[in-house]
């Protein structure tokens, strides 16, 4: 059962995968919500698009590799810039000659990439707990070696490709149940588990060995310092995905605005909709004025 339904579905082909996108409301301008990492597809976005449609016109698409969009058989068709092309492909498909771009992680770092790669079509970006390695990772995300095999997993050990294909769902609960630090979380973890299964190990282990332009810290700060439109950070203070010290980073370097949500973790428009919501609403109000 969903809240809406889309006002319109369709597909675009990059690189020989179609890519599947819904578009919902009418109103102006329209607000992209990236899409995440291929290990969730775009129903992460569910507690936004009705908010938001409301007042906007919303578009959501899937990652190759899970969802309804079309499963990959290489690293390469996977790679950002593939990724990053069937986005823009999306809005050309709806004839979106400029909208706001919004993103989570990985499809954060896509919202700031594509402002400036495209200063004349991106009215704002935010950037939700942003993927750019502008700093060093955290600790325990390389902690142990994602190629090596192991007698016993345990903990952040499960970030490991051999454990992917030995128990994809185990490694989820665990990965999600990270994800979300804050209390009283469960169905959200469900949920994300649930999506999931979409996707399984074997894209997962694509994603890894795909292209990635935010890969170091000097491109990524190279990424932040290209964007002219006006930018909007938010952070969750317990992110244990990205390194919360990120945020900060891309909202100076982009000259944004930044919010941090105390005891956050790394999907807060899933456990705390309500303030991003409402924080993404008068963002969008305040760079495309005419939707106001």
């Amino acid at each position: 059962m969903r809240a809406l339904q889309p006002t319109t579905t369709g597909v675009v082909d990059r690189e020989g995968i179609a890519v599947h996108y819904e578009v919902y409301g009418v109103g102006s301008p329209t607000v992209y919500l990236l899409m995440p990492d291929v290990i969730v597809h775009s129903r992460a976005w569910k507690a936004q698009i009705p908010f938001l449609a409301r007042y906007f016109r919303v578009v959501v698409s899937d990652p190759p590799g899970n969802g309804l969009s079309g499963t990959p058989v290489s690293a390469d068709q996977m790679d950002d810039p593939v990724l990053i092309a069937g986005q823009w492909g999306v809005l050309d498909a709806i004839g979106a000659e400029q909208a706001v771009l919004v993103g989570v992680c990985t499809g954060a770092g896509h919202s700031l990439i594509m402002a400036g790669q495209r200063p004349d079509r991106v009215l704002g970006a935010c950037a939700i707990n942003p993927g750019l390695r502008l700093t060093e990772p955290l600790p325990h995300r390389v902690a142990f070696p994602y190629d090596e095999p192991r007698d016993g997993y345990e903990g952040w050990q499960k970030q490991n490709r051999h454990y992917w294909k030995q128990d994809w769902a185990d490694w989820s609960e665990f990965f999600f149940g990270q994800m979300f630090p804050e209390p009283h979380s469960t169905k959200q973890v469900e949920d994300c588990v649930d999506w999931s299964m979409g996707s399984g190990a074997d894209m997962l282990i694509l994603e890894y060995s795909s292209t990635y332009l935010a890969a170091d810290i000097a491109s990524s700060r190279a990424i932040c310092e290209a964007v002219r439109c006006p930018v909007l950070v938010i952070t969750g203070s317990r992110d244990m995905c990205q390194n919360p010290l990120r945020g900060p980073i891309a909202a100076d370097l982009t000259g944004g605005d930044l919010v941090v949500i105390d005891g956050g973790g790394h999907l807060p428009q899933a456990r705390d909709p309500v303030k991003v919501n409402l924080l993404l609403r008068d963002f969008i109000r305040r760079v495309a004025p005419r939707a106001a």
